[in-house]
């Protein structure tokens, strides 16, 4: 979507080619506004009448004469029936009246809600008279919003109204259910719901395919709430939604539930159905840590057996360090990223160096793993063991040495911002660029040298030099730099 500068930048473009017949550029208009949502729509409308301007975005209304509203291209009606002069308003929404273009239906159905009553009438007459389905598509989305607004919200029930009688309930619904505005195929769906025109089966029929989460957690909500347990269990427990499978685990008692389902979900990758499962798992008189235990150190596929690690972490049971560490080191990606979650609160000094080395290599999560490692541990480690990183060639790596060191907090993260600054990659040393100073601490004599230091060669200004150098203690430094 485009800015309000852009927006009028642009209409005034598109006036000058109304007032010219450019029809390359009220072509390009067109495609433009029929493109938009109805949102964007009547936000443009609301720039284009603004009156912050001494020249209105659409020029002056002098401009839009007879002969130029006259014109056979549609475009051109519409983009005067936006102007902030009324008397061009209302003669553009009398030309739209006998125009049956498509862009024409979605500026009738914008002026709805104009604050001249003379153009608000004939609006609303010929929108209510246009009642294809065709049409609908094009005029309920912007008459939704409007609803919500308040000057012209009785026409959406008031065209809902003529095409239920004139197409049908179940037809109009159907339509409105398909369209591509999200907030109106989201409130058609609960309507239907709410009326009786959808009912269970449709909602165990259109889960699988449902790909809108908020439509989704509608059908989720009626078939946990309505349907058999078993039909709960068939459609909910295998969906490919955490949501739907965790809801589905709280519904369900141990008694309803299939013990080949719940150890299933004892693996699954959402936590909250890790955790439901597990609750119903000692419901059954089972036990959970078994059953991790075992695929933990069996030959599943590694996704499993990480998942299995982390289900034992999670049920509190004693892991040790060595076979944590051992996944650290091994080859598969998620056993590392589960071996190296397990480390961060049994890390040694000993394990720095395979941090650092994880850090650098090329997979991004597992670096960003070993890097939180790091940072809860930093008492294991030293600010000078980042500088190979520091130094790579490799401008990610130094960011994620830059990352670690400033994660150190206090005077440390001024230290790395401005050692960033530094950087010969203009991006990276634009992160260094933060505002941040501790407020009620004083750098250590070896922190301040090394300030002092940097901010002799930093690309700062002098009014930032000065204000770091005092908040960092330095006052002989501040007036060297004033």
């Amino acid at each position: 979507m485009l800015n309000p500068p852009q927006i009028r930048s642009r209409l005034g473009e598109s006036a000058a080619a109304a007032w010219q017949g450019d029809r390359f550029v009220l072509d390009e208009t067109a495609s433009w506004l029929t493109s938009v949502t109805a949102r964007e729509l009547l936000r443009i409308d609301h720039d284009a009448r603004r009156f912050r301007y001494e020249v209105p975005a659409l020029g002056e209304p002098e401009k839009w004469t007879s002969e130029v509203l006259a014109s056979p291209v549609p475009v051109v009606a519409v983009l005067a029936g936006m102007h902030p002069n009324g008397y061009v308003r209302e003669r553009a929404v009398r030309s739209l009246v006998t125009s049956p273009a498509a862009l024409s239906d979605r500026a009738l159905a914008v002026r709805v809600s104009d604050h001249v009553k003379a153009i608000r009438e004939v609006a609303v007459r010929e929108v209510l008279r246009r009642r294809t389905l065709d049409n609908a598509d094009r005029v309920v989305p912007l008459l939704h919003r409007i609803e919500q607004r308040g000057r012209g919200f009785e026409v959406l029930d008031l065209y809902l109204r003529a095409l239920v009688s004139e197409h049908g309930e179940a037809n109009v619904w159907a339509r409105l259910r398909s369209s591509a505005d999200h907030d109106l195929r989201r409130a058609a769906f609960r309507h239907s719901f709410d009326s009786g025109l959808l009912g269970l089966p449709d909602a165990i029929a259109l889960l699988p395919g449902e790909r809108d989460q908020v439509v989704r957690q509608r059908l989720i909500g009626i078939i946990a709430g309505s349907a058999a347990p078993d039909t709960i269990s068939r459609v909910l427990l295998r969906d490919r939604a955490a949501e739907s499978r965790t809801l589905a685990l709280v519904k369900l008692t141990a008694a309803q539930l299939d013990p080949a389902d719940v150890e299933r979900l004892l693996l699954d990758s959402s936590v909250l159905t890790r955790v439901w499962a597990r609750r119903r798992w000692q419901e059954m008189g089972r036990d959970p840590v078994a059953v991790y235990a075992t695929s933990a150190r069996s030959t599943a596929t590694p996704v499993v057996r990480a998942r299995a690690y982390i289900g034992l972490a999670e049920t509190g049971t004693a892991i040790e360090r060595r076979e944590v560490v051992a996944l650290v080191r091994g080859t598969e990606l998620p056993l590392r990223k589960a071996g190296l979650s397990l480390l961060r609160s049994r890390a040694t000094a000993e394990d720095i160096p395979l941090l650092l080395q994880s850090v650098a290599g090329d997979h991004s999560r597992v670096a960003r793993l070993a890097g939180e490692v790091l940072v809860d541990n930093p008492r294991l480690w030293t600010v000078t063991e980042l500088a190979p990183l520091k130094a790579a060639e490799d401008p990610e790596l130094r960011r994620r040495a830059w990352w670690i060191h400033r994660r150190r907090g206090g005077w440390e993260a001024v230290i790395a911002d401005l050692e960033l600054l530094h950087d010969s990659d203009p991006r990276l040393a634009g992160l260094g660029r933060q505002r941040e100073l501790p407020m009620y601490s004083r750098p250590t004599a070896t922190q301040q040298r090394r300030i002092t230091d940097l901010l002799s060669t930093a690309p700062l200004d002098r009014r930032q030099r000065r204000f770091i150098a005092f908040a960092a203690g330095l006052p002989d430094l501040a007036e060297r730099l004033s």
